[in-house]
Formats: structure tokens, C-alpha cells, sequence
């Protein structure tokens, strides 16, 4: 597997995609712990590994940045609250489907706009040093997601 931070966290994409797309397809309960496991390490790592390292090397990506971030905040929320939900609450598939439609609207945006920008500014042997980091930060990664502070992200970075 390639190191390319860009191409890591296409794959990710990928395989949250499969995930969505299987719940859509079946409302089977079972894909939201996967799906929850497998957003909680990719959050992590762009907001631990890529978010940082290119708002450094690229600092005029940082309202995108700033964007992205917001976008994780509320995912995380709702991430939280679905793993802490029955799956037969009344809201668990509406909570599901909004989180879902969330996380794919913020992947649409990094696939078509921001990769590009970053990878048209940044170098191959960054990427790879950053994505070199994102599989250590992958290997730390919570596995499930915790309600998340009011502080953003990018203040404790940018501290």
C-alpha cells in the first residue's frame, strides 16, 4: 500500500463509501459499528496528520482547513451520539443517514477541490512523510467515537 497521504486517504474514502453504501442499501445496523471504527481512525489521522502538516506547507488551504475541521466537529457529534444509540431508537436510521450524508458531502469536497489543490503544492516525498505519519497515527487511533470538546481542533494546532 502506498504511503502518499493523498492516496491513504482516497482508500479511506473508498472503503467509507462501501460502508454507506451498504447501509443504504440494506438499513442493516450492523455496517454502523464498521462504518463508526473506520470514520473515527480517518478523522483522526487527517485531523492529527494532514490538516497540520499541509496547513504548515500550504497556509493559504487553511480556511478549507478551518472548513474540514467544522465538518469533523459535527461529525463527530453525531458519530458519538449514533454509538451510543439502540439501533431501535426512533432516530437511530435518521441520526445514521444525516451522519452518512454529512461525511460524504465533506469527501466529495477533498476528491474534487482540496486533494488536487494540496497535491499540485505539495511534494511526492511530503506526502509520503505525511502519510508515513497517518499509518503510526492509524495504529493509535480510538476505534470508536468520543463526544468531542468545544475547542476546535485548529486552536489547539495553531497554540
Amino acid at each position: 500500500m502506498s504511503t502518499d497521504a493523498i492516496v491513504m486517504l482516497r482508500e479511506g474514502h473508498k472503503e467509507i463509501r462501501r460502508l454507506i453504501h451498504s447501509y443504504r442499501a440494506e438499513r442493516d445496523a450492523e455496517v454502523i459499528a464498521p462504518f463508526l471504527r473506520a470514520l473515527t481512525v480517518y478523522t483522526y489521522i487527517e485531523r492529527e496528520g494532514m490538516y497540520p502538516r499541509v496547513g504548515i506547507l500550504v497556509p493559504e488551504t487553511e480556511p478549507d482547513i478551518l472548513g474540514f475541521a467544522e465538518e469533523h466537529h459535527i461529525a463527530d457529534v453525531l458519530a458519538a451520539e449514533l454509538y451510543e444509540m439502540r439501533p431501535d431508537a426512533v432516530a437511530f436510521d435518521a441520526k445514521a443517514r444525516l451522519l452518512m450524508d454529512i461525511v460524504e458531502r465533506h469527501m466529495d469536497a477533498e476528491d474534487h477541490r482540496w486533494f488536487p489543490r494540496v497535491r499540485a503544492a505539495v511534494g511526492r516525498k511530503e506526502l509520503r512523510e505525511i502519510g508515513a505519519w497517518m499509518v503510526t497515527l492509524a495504529e493509535r487511533a480510538p476505534q470508536h467515537p468520543r463526544r468531542p470538546s468545544s475547542q476546535m481542533m485548529w486552536d489547539t494546532v495553531a497554540a
